[in-house]
């Protein structure tokens, strides 16, 4: 589970901004929170602002920090971090360090992690975690190459000569299979998701298909985008010769049929008439459904195996082809705890305003981004505000009290 994200010097992320799922003490929709050994997460959070504020920019900083720790243990001598681009709006800034730090909890456990880096290397990097109630140090490093180990020095004094200046100890550590830093890395591997973790509908067909306990509320999922919607079909079938286009080239084909290449039919079934005016139940392609539908499907399976898994999902621009109603219904999926038993939790963008309602969030779960004047990136929650209850967060928003809308001359 997330509790914090920390970005300086990323994109438009000029100054340190952070991010918190930490809960406030508001006690208003005790739902939405994830209660754990004294903490209190919040299952869902929503960010606002105009276009060009930096809302994407927060799940790209996420997303790069997840893909570094898992990726960079593979970079070879020389290479540059791949992916990193500091503030440019201002030339002081392109040669600085961009740092990152990350809160989360694994197995129970609290862990802060952190790094400064450039295009080049690594400068600092640290990693603390609380076995207990106090916090106790696994690594720091410093000027790239001075580490500070408190236990297990010897077998870390051999796996950081095996760090090059570009890699993170993290990564490179845990690939050795050193106990005490994979465990922080696995939470990166098996708990993040984002946009880019699941390739469209096939992984939706692919979890439908392979198990069995997620078909049901798959089922129930792309069921709410379209009530006309009876039942829903997936087949998956290897490829077969007759089936390799023709003028695909011959190493291709030949590569599709030996390494068992498939094909992946989707249906959705409807009710109609038949020329007598009998009900029939008529078989459509999943490609002649509307958009939302075909995006509800496609969400499907991520939100099965995020909920099934307790994971994080990040998702940027969700409203994108979906009516307000079934984005509020996704929603409610991780607010209900009849659904949500494991912890999971969702990070969104959106420009949908129906949601800035008390009936769906607190006011800690909404976030906004807006512009400062140097162009950065300014990130703030909705609870800094002092308002009454039952205030309509909508119209407030929307004329301009919470900033973070575009300015229209």
């Amino acid at each position: 589970m997330l509790l914090e994200f920390s970005v300086e010097n990323f994109l438009s992320f000029k100054d340190r901004t952070t991010f918190s799922m930490v809960a406030s003490n508001d006690k208003n929709k005790p739902d939405n929170l994830i209660k754990l050994d004294g903490i209190n997460l919040l299952k869902s959070a929503v960010v606002y602002g105009a276009n060009a504020s930096g809302k994407t920019n927060l799940t790209l900083a996420l997303n790069f920090v997840n893909d570094l720790v898992i990726n960079s243990h593979r970079n070879q001598i020389g290479e540059e971090i791949r992916g990193l681009v500091p503030f440019k709006l201002d030339e002081s800034y392109l040669n600085k360090q961009s740092s990152f730090e990350i809160i989360f909890i694994k197995n129970r456990k609290k862990y802060i992690y952190g790094f400064s880096i450039d295009k080049k290397k690594v400068y600092h990097e640290y990693l603390y975690y609380y076995p207990e109630k106090r916090l106790a140090k696994i690594f720091e490093r410093t000027n790239t190459n001075e580490y500070n180990f408190k236990k297990e020095k010897r077998e870390q004094n051999q796996l950081c000569k095996r760090t090059l200046e570009n890699c993170l100890y993290l990564s490179t550590s845990a690939n050795w299979n050193f106990q005490k830093t994979r465990t922080a890395f696995e939470w990166f591997v098996e708990q993040f998701r984002s946009n880019s973790s699941y390739n469209g509908k096939y992984y939706t067909a692919n979890l439908f298909n392979d198990n069995k306990l997620l078909v049901k509320p798959i089922k129930e999922f792309i069921l709410q985008a379209d009530v006309g919607i009876l039942d829903l079909n997936i087949i998956i079938k290897d490829i077969s010769e007759g089936q390799v286009p023709k003028d695909i080239p011959y190493e291709i084909r030949k590569i599709l049929l030996e390494q068992g290449g498939k094909t992946t039919e989707v249906s959705t079934v409807h009710l109609g008439k038949d020329i007598d005016g009998n009900e029939k139940r008529i078989k459509f392609d999943m490609e002649e459904e509307s958009e939302g539908t075909k995006k509800m499907f496609r969400l499907a399976g991520p939100f099965a195996d995020v909920l099934e898994n307790g994971r994080l999902l990040i998702l940027d621009e969700m409203d994108t082809k979906l009516h307000p109603l079934l984005i509020e219904y996704l929603i409610g999926i991780f607010h209900d705890p009849s659904k949500n038993k494991k912890g999971s939790q969702i990070i969104l963008t959106t420009h949908d305003t129906h949601l800035l309602r008390e009936n769906i969030f607190r006011r800690d779960q909404i976030w906004f981004t807006s512009k400062r004047k140097d162009q950065s990136t300014d990130l703030y929650s909705l609870y800094e505000y002092k308002a009454r209850n039952n205030e309509d967060i909508e119209k407030r928003y929307l004329s301009g009290r919470y900033g973070a809308i575009p300015l229209i001359f």
